[in-house]
């Protein structure tokens, strides 16, 4: 299957959020430890997925709002939960 016009969702994190949600998932390991560490990465991944075709999407992640998310689905705050909930909130924005 082609990538051509995929749609991919992608976490994202504004800086006053970014120290709260690091501190409130469960692997804090998988995101970086400063916010300008994490969106030079972030928009790393950006530029690479949209060379390589693929129409990404920013989904604003805000603690409490996943925090809620995440309780309601009995998930634990992880990176799969994040992945999870961004792309059940692009597909509510489409």
């Amino acid at each position: 299957m082609s990538s051509i016009g995929r749609k991919i969702a992608l976490p994202w994190y504004s800086r006053e959020d970014y120290p709260s949600i690091r501190n409130m998932v469960s692997d804090p390991h998988n995101l970086a430890p400063t916010y300008d560490q994490w969106l030079a990465a972030a928009e790393n991944n950006e530029s690479v997925g949209r060379q390589s075709g693929l129409e990404i999407v920013r989904i604003l992640v805000e603690p409490l709002p996943f925090a809620r998310w995440c309780a309601d689905q009995g998930l634990e705050p992880d990176s799969a939960a994040r992945m999870r909930y961004v792309a059940e909130r692009q597909a509510l924005e489409d």
